[in-house]
């Protein structure tokens, strides 16, 4: 889908309305810019985006935190680094 607007003299452009309705963005909603050479792509920024996401670590991560610095440990004083 290809749209075209104008930049005004202070820079700034307009969605037009179907692009809204699509997006489902409306006043006061904000947009992140993306960047890449000269194309700019225009997101709706979610700020409920991680609501939905428990945790990206696993259940037991605890434990294996643990076992993780312990094996650490044992390895420093096998290598005679800790006393």
């Amino acid at each position: 889908m290809k749209n075209e607007t104008l930049v005004t003299r202070g820079g700034q452009i307009t969605l037009t309305k179907e692009i809204r309705e699509r997006t489902s963005i409306g006043e006061g909603d904000r947009v992140i810019l993306n960047t890449m050479g000269e194309i700019i792509m225009i997101s709706k920024k979610n700020p409920k985006v991680f609501d939905d996401v428990k945790s990206f670590l696993p259940e037991n991560f605890e434990k294996i935190l643990v076992k993780i610095r312990t094996d650490e440990k044992e390895r420093m004083k096998r290598l005679g680094i800790l006393g």
